[in-house]
């Protein structure tokens, strides 16, 4: 069927190739160096892929466009087999000489394109983490998932924070001797806290020290006066350098932007009665949005 396959003429070769689904592209490309090739001149285009790390198993979802098979899913293991999963059936693969590396390694290549989501949910040490670090040295999205422990979660920030334009935490590694100031101090685009069952304690002097471009934190503890302490302090400011473009807290307990602009001048926009706008003595603005459980800040 292969040399069949490879005796088409150039152009009913591309046309075939154009034709396969993204698993029967992989399984030609695992024949040989030039099988490899062809299947990379296919018009394949992969939406997105995410990579989920849990223990010593790495399982890749692939999204596809304009396939009938649009969505499938690698379970690779640490030997020379993996498992592709499509709908209610498992097939078995297997290559000899491949370790998970190179599974990896093969998929990536053929896609030409980086994980757009990274998902960390449980690895066996924090050694491990460099080894997922070389496999996906870049990604779109990293998500370190509720059930790693604080030791792990500070060791994933650490290594894999500037390799993710937006990090999504899970786990609340924060208490008495781990404070949340030292991630809201880490220098990233996106960053997302969220925890239901553990809230993230907050603080004026924490909003003050955020560094992200973008932070939303869900769920998040801290009072009313801080937060108009917060804005009173931004009022004061003059021209003083502040990262965050937008803040968004979702919280634990009813607010009214009463209470959080008390004593301060400000205007709803455009008749809104959920948003405010803020001026300073040096032309900065601050757009403040105020629902019952939560509260963001726009600095423009």
């Amino acid at each position: 069927m292969l040399t069949c396959l490879l005796s088409l003429p150039a152009d009913d070769l591309q046309y075939t190739l154009n034709s396969m689904d993204l698993s029967d592209l992989i399984a030609l490309s695992l024949c040989s160096k030039r099988t490899k090739n062809l299947a990379k001149t296919s018009n394949l285009k992969i939406e997105s892929i995410t990579a989920e790390i849990e223990q010593n198993v790495i399982s890749l979802e692939m999204f596809v466009l304009g396939k009938l098979e649009k969505e499938i899913k690698f379970v690779v293991h640490k030997g020379p087999s993996m498992e592709l999963h499509r709908g209610n059936r498992i097939e078995v693969w297997r290559k000899e000489g491949f370790t998970q590396s190179d599974w990896i390694a093969h998929f990536l290549s053929l896609c030409d394109s980086r994980v757009t989501l990274l998902k960390i949910n449980n690895v066996p040490s924090i050694a491990h983490l460099d080894t997922v670090k070389q496999l996906f040295p870049k990604c779109d999205k990293l998500q370190i998932c509720e059930n790693n422990s604080i030791e792990l979660t500070r060791a994933a920030v650490s290594k894999f924070l500037s390799l993710a334009d937006e990090v999504r935490i899970e786990c609340n590694p924060f208490d008495d001797k781990n404070h949340i100031s030292e991630l809201l101090s880490l220098n990233s685009k996106v960053l997302r806290l969220y925890n239901v069952r553990n809230v993230y304690k907050l603080k004026l002097s924490d909003l003050l020290m955020a560094n992200s471009t973008y932070l939303n934190i869900f769920i998040a503890r801290i009072s009313v006066k801080e937060l108009n302490r917060f804005v009173k302090v931004w009022m004061k400011g003059n021209r003083r350098f502040y990262r965050p473009k937008r803040i968004g807290l979702f919280l634990n307990r009813f607010i009214t932007h009463e209470e959080v602009l008390r004593g301060i001048e400000y205007e709803a926009v455009d008749g809104q009665r959920r948003k405010y706008r803020l001026r300073r003595s040096d032309g900065k603005e601050l757009l403040v949005l105020v629902e019952l459980l939560s509260v963001a800040f726009e600095f423009l």
